[in-house]
């Protein structure tokens, strides 16, 4: 398949674009553009005003937090078929995160201000993005009870099993991502995220890989 009609059809069966309908998509995509970005760009700053909102094609990009002693950590991290801090871009507020790319990346930039015009004519897109930040508050809030309540290895095991699509079964999963980079998402070390992948290793819920990992069932990973 050609990388234009794959990039259609990402966006075409994305969530978001699914629940907006064909007229709020054909809309949006008409003043729309792609970009293909190198590794270690940087979409846009914190701090800087929301212009575009942003859909990955390709390729995975990190929402990066920074503190006032000049320390960072990763926030989220986001691929093919999501929007990225679509809060930001409704409210026409800074952003609270920079968000950078992880590995070449291809992203749909569609003008922010065509978003919000949009939003006020369009009953199913304003739906869709009402699901769509909706999902984002319940990212936020599983983030918060990851942190709070649950080890280590069983952040490990819900972040590998969130990469997998169906219910049940055996799955490849690829980890393209630096580990440094997913153990700050999951707010630990890189040294806890190996001791963890290989305690979930020992109890069989998974084979370690040089790209990601390999399990026999998906529901052994939820906890």
């Amino acid at each position: 398949m050609a990388a234009a009609t794959r990039h259609a059809a990402l966006i075409e069966r994305s969530p978001f674009f699914q629940a907006a309908g064909p007229a709020a998509m054909a809309e949006l995509l008409a003043a729309s553009f792609t970009q293909l970005l190198p590794r270690g760009a940087v979409l846009f700053d914190r701090g800087d005003e929301p212009q575009f909102l942003h859909m990955i094609l390709e390729g995975r990009v990190g929402l990066q937090a920074e503190a006032e002693s000049g320390d960072t950590t990763m926030v989220e991290l986001f691929g093919p078929g999501e929007l990225i801090l679509a809060p930001a871009v409704v409210l026409s507020l800074p952003y609270l995160a920079s968000a950078l790319t992880l590995s070449e990346t291809r992203v749909l930039i569609i003008p922010a201000s065509l978003v919000r015009d949009a939003l006020t004519r369009s009953l199913p897109l304003a739906r869709a993005m009402n699901e769509l930040l909706s999902r984002h508050w319940r990212l936020m809030v599983e983030q918060v009870v990851d942190l709070k309540l649950r080890s280590a290895e069983q952040r490990v095991a819900r972040f590998i099993a969130r990469r997998v699509s169906q219910e049940g079964g055996a799955a490849h999963v690829v980890l393209s991502e630096p580990r440094t980079v997913i153990a700050a998402r999951l707010g630990m070390t890189p040294e806890t995220l190996s001791r963890a992948l290989a305690a979930l290793e020992a109890k069989g819920k998974l084979r370690r890989a040089p790209d990601g990992a390999t399990i026999a069932d998906r529901t052994a990973l939820d906890v």
